[in-house]
């Protein structure tokens, strides 16, 4: 059974009968907007805590993964052009060297 504003309005109304209006002003606003059902508990919200912790722990390793991996594509990419460079540097070197 759904609850419904007509059904909380009805309950709000029996209360204000047994109790002052006042008593059943709070009780109403103690009450959940929806029904006990929707409600999350402390366990739900646990399970989502450990499932969040372990979905940022996932994406923790994979951010990793892929920085560990363009740096190492990075790193190889200096150091080739960096030998290239000193290959032409010496070629250079060596053919001046031979012209004077």
């Amino acid at each position: 059974m759904s609850i419904t504003e007509a059904s909380r309005f009805q309950l709000r109304t029996a209360i204000g009968q047994i109790l002052s209006e006042e008593a059943a002003d709070t009780l109403m606003e103690l009450l959940p907007p929806v029904g006990w059902a929707d409600v999350a508990t402390k366990t739900d919200l646990q399970h989502l805590r450990d499932e969040l912790k372990d979905d940022m722990h996932a994406l923790q390793l994979t951010i990793e993964a892929t920085l560990e991996k363009r740096l190492h594509e990075q790193t190889k990419w200096l150091i080739t052009t960096m030998i290239a460079m000193n290959t032409v540097m010496l070629a250079a070197s060596v053919a001046l060297s031979k012209l004077i």
